[in-house]
């Protein structure tokens, strides 16, 4: 038997779709590999803090990039207390991210990271005051150590960026 839908039931029918079609593209569904409700949402908190901190460091470091109004405050063209201040500042800011940290509790799949991390950001730090060391007492030997200390930080950051899930990586990236 063939029922004939009346004018005022189609008119439902489709009122009924596009109202389901609009609440499906209203809601988006996102997975976690995390395993409870309480470690999503500590990887949330983690992530907004991480955020927050990361990028006031990226804003400290601007003024080491060559630029269109500069070569760069510790490159050639650069001056040494220019470059020594801007060292002071960026070790100020990543100090500060690791006390953010520290205050922050870490998700468990984020432990591994977390932990690489806090070694780049220390062992940038220590590139740093090498720097402003070897500006201050005119010293090769700390000149020299402080390339290798900023290049191993800048793997480490790699590593660390690596190791949190793919699935939930905090933004943006070191």
């Amino acid at each position: 038997m063939v029922r004939v839908i009346s004018y005022f039931d189609r008119k439902a029918l489709a009122a009924g779709v596009v109202c389901l079609i609009a609440v499906g593209a209203c809601v988006s569904f996102r997975t976690f590999g995390a395993a409870t409700v309480e470690d999503v949402q500590a990887e949330e908190q983690y992530k907004a803090v991480y955020g927050e901190q990361i990028t006031i460091v990226h804003e400290d470091l601007q003024v080491f990039l060559p630029s269109a109004s500069g070569p760069g405050v510790c490159n050639t063209g650069g001056t040494k207390q220019g470059c020594y201040d801007a060292d002071a500042l960026a070790i100020q800011g990543l100090q500060a991210m690791l006390r953010a940290l520290e205050a922050t509790p870490v998700p468990p799949r984020y432990a591994d990271a977390d932990k690489l991390l806090r070694e780049a950001i220390a062992e940038n730090i220590r590139g740093l005051e090498l720097r402003n060391l070897a500006i201050a007492e005119s010293d090769n030997a700390d000149w020299s150590e402080h390339q290798g200390a900023l290049e191993h930080a800048l793997t480490i950051y790699g590593q660390a960026y690596a190791a949190f899930p793919d699935d939930n990586k905090p933004q943006p990236p070191p």
